[in-house]
């Protein structure tokens, strides 16, 4: 059970973290871009991929995964956001403006992770 918890502690925390990141990038961006989301999500492909490499080299403890990855991160990162917000940009924009924003947020994401993972393997012994 205590297992569960920290995930949902670890969930509240990255839900939290996503609205502070979005609410400032909104604060200061005034595009019809939903540069928060993108943010939000290249920023937390990139901790996923540096995290998972720090636990498959057994430098940060299995439940790490679990309160980090599964919680923290998996409430941070708004896949369901940026599917509506390409959606509002495909209706209210244009089309070409949408599938820009859905490759180049995933295009972005991957990389992200790729380079997440690159970081920790080649830089941290």
């Amino acid at each position: 059970m205590h297992h569960v918890f920290s995930i949902a502690l670890g969930g509240a925390a990255g839900a939290l973290a996503r609205y502070w990141v979005g609410s400032y990038v909104r604060e200061i961006w005034h595009g019809s871009w939903p540069l928060g989301t993108l943010l939000i999500n290249v920023s937390g492909s990139l901790l996923m991929g540096m995290v998972f490499v720090l636990i498959e080299r057994a430098q940060l403890h299995p439940d790490i995964r679990s309160i980090f990855m599964v919680g923290f991160l998996g409430a941070f990162t708004t896949f369901s956001t940026f599917s509506i917000e390409t959606v509002e940009l495909w209706e209210r924009e244009s089309a070409s403006l949408a599938l820009a924003y859905a490759l180049g947020t995933t295009a972005s994401c991957v990389i992200a992770a790729a380079v997440g993972v690159w970081i920790v393997r080649n830089l941290v012994s």
